[in-house]
């Protein structure tokens, strides 16, 4: 369970400086299918981790920021298709 954990700490970085790069690979629908399921998965293992070990913590951190990223790109993307 630990090696998966610090996978999706893996993916979450990768996704992290796609969003910073503003790449088209990340806001594709396969992109976006990724992101969703990469934080799923990563609330998912965040619980199976039993003892309270660094890498938990970590990968709770990070898949609260990615749904945080998430509300944030879909602010970005109402406010600008708002505009005229």
């Amino acid at each position: 369970m630990r090696v998966s954990a610090w996978l999706l700490l893996f993916f979450h970085t990768v996704i992290l400086v796609l969003w910073i790069m503003n790449s088209g690979y990340l806001f594709s629908l396969f992109g976006v299918v990724f992101w969703s399921t990469s934080v799923a998965v990563g609330f998912i293992v965040q619980k199976q981790i039993k003892e309270q070990l660094l890498i938990k913590q970590l990968l709770m951190s990070s898949s609260y920021f990615m749904v945080f990223l998430t509300i944030v790109t879909v602010g970005i993307y109402i406010v600008t298709s708002s505009m005229p």
